[in-house]
């Protein structure tokens, strides 16, 4: 177990090591002692399990570019966001809400989810091109479908002053997306997703207890450890989370920002620019698919214990056999497992974080 105490509160990272015995038949029975780590979340809780061997896992990861290429042409002359369907095939707002009936912002445009999830759902759009390749997710790109999700956020709450907002992405259907096209999904609602109802519990908990913010607090710990730190954006803070839900992953802190009708436009510039270099790393490793979600704690309250911030990524590519990264243990169980561990996450991150600064 690692404590950092800082003035006034104390993060623990708490981690157990078990040994697992095969005798492998690929190397005449021979014994191998496979080593797991268990890492327990120091907010929530959570249980995750590093198993390091992302050599052996490699082939979930591994992008068939055959697979793509069918995957293009079977789907792109039907695809209701490309510019030649986009005005006709989709749905817009009603007048008495949004007059423009849907919102722009150069290549991205929100409209309504044809199949909400939430009392209140819209797609981004958010390029021309039916398909973009993971290095290809510019800041510029990212940052207009987050400006346009922005408006909608906030016409949405003083419409209806729902508490709840979340952007999330699920590119490719590895990841669970229903369209190749790029897009993102704005949802709203008077209930928080379960994670961020825990993360109010707990931090109001932690602050009722320390007198701090833990994710400040968090902050201070991992800069002064310096293994899963990767990097800060004005007020967005990056780092690797010491006990991961999913490949890769890749968090953000908003620092001071209760919610997201407190950001300002360099907010969410600040984290395009950090989606668009996480998935430029992840194109490095010749990875197809992922997921983010930025979340907020309750619209238009002022909690000193909550902070808006983010998570990216990578799920199994496109390949013709694709073996699901979703199994019993997260998807039933509720339990992480990785096979790369945070700490050579970060370590892989920094290069495309420092390359920036260094320009």
């Amino acid at each position: 177990m690692i404590k950092i105490k800082g003035v006034s509160t104390m993060i623990e990272f708490k981690k157990y090591e078990e040994e697992s015995v095969v005798l492998n038949p690929l190397k005449n029975y021979e014994k191998e002692v496979h080593k797991v780590e268990a890492r327990v979340d120091p907010l929530t809780g959570f249980i995750s399990f590093v198993r390091r061997g992302r050599r052996f896992w490699s082939f979930m990861y591994k992008t068939d570019y055959q697979q793509i290429e069918r995957l293009l042409f079977e789907t792109k002359d039907r695809c209701v966001f490309c510019p030649h369907m986009v005005e006709e095939k989709t749905p817009v707002f009603s007048e008495d809400f949004i007059p423009e009936k849907r919102l722009r912002r150069n290549e991205a445009i929100l409209i309504p989810n044809l199949f909400p999830h939430k009392a209140h759902s819209a797609i981004v759009v958010l390029s021309q091109k039916h398909y973009l390749r993971l290095d290809e997710f510019s800041e510029n790109l990212l940052f207009d479908a987050l400006i346009v999700s922005d408006e909608f956020i906030r016409r949405v709450y003083e419409k209806y002053r729902v508490e709840y907002a979340q952007i999330g992405a699920n590119y490719l259907y590895p990841a669970g997306s229903s369209i190749v096209h790029p897009h993102i999904q704005v949802t709203l609602s008077k209930f928080p997703y379960t994670l961020i109802a825990l993360y109010q519990e707990r931090a109001r908990a932690f602050f009722e207890e320390k007198g701090v913010n833990y994710f400040e607090a968090l902050i201070e710990a991992e800069k002064r450890i310096d293994e899963r730190f990767i990097s800060e954006l004005g007020a967005v803070v990056f780092l690797s989370p010491f006990a991961p839900i999913r490949e890769d992953q890749v968090d953000g802190i908003v620092r001071k920002k209760t919610s997201f009708l407190d950001f300002k436009e360099e907010d969410w510039k600040n984290i395009a620019t950090g989606i668009s270099l996480v998935l430029k790393a992840y194109a490095q490793k010749e990875l197809s698919a992922f997921n983010f979600a930025i979340y907020s704690g309750p619209l238009g309250a002022k909690l000193p214990y909550i902070t808006c911030g983010l998570k990216v990524v990578s799920r199994t590519s496109v390949q013709l056999f694709p073996v699901s990264d979703t199994w019993f243990a997260n998807s039933l169980l509720l339990e992480g497992l990785v096979v790369e561990a945070p700490e050579e996450v970060a370590k892989f991150m920094k290069q495309y974080f420092h390359n920036l600064s260094a320009k």
